[in-house]
């Protein structure tokens, strides 16, 4: 499972940041997570909440901003929202280039 993983690179974050900005206590920490980024989203919480424990992260909500996978024609230049993994343009069959959707970053700690 490597939400597991994720979930402890994120912790790591939240702590780095906590520790560099001299805070005893992390209340939140924002991700912003591209629906094709193939994290299983329960899982991943799961795996934060018991990985926080003990730590000044051990109050902190995991906040998610979903992503919808995007896309741009490279023929028409029209811009979708992708479903079903369909990468081509409903509109003349040109080839879909991804604009969004696998984004995985943290963006934000929010700490006392």
């Amino acid at each position: 499972m490597h939400e597991a993983a994720l979930a402890e690179n994120i912790l790591n974050i939240a702590l780095n940041t906590a520790a560099e900005n001299g805070a005893k206590k992390i209340s939140a920490v924002g991700l912003k997570l591209g629906d094709m980024a193939g994290v299983e989203v329960e899982a991943l919480n799961f795996s934060f909440d018991i990985m926080k424990k003990n730590t000044p992260a051990e109050n902190a909500a995991l906040k998610i901003n979903r992503v919808p996978i995007r896309a741009q024609c490279n023929k028409c230049g029209k811009i979708f929202t992708i479903e079903r993994y369909n990468f081509f343009c409903p509109e003349c069959d040109g080839i879909l280039i991804l604009q969004s959707g696998r984004e995985l970053l943290v963006e934000f700690v929010d700490c006392e």
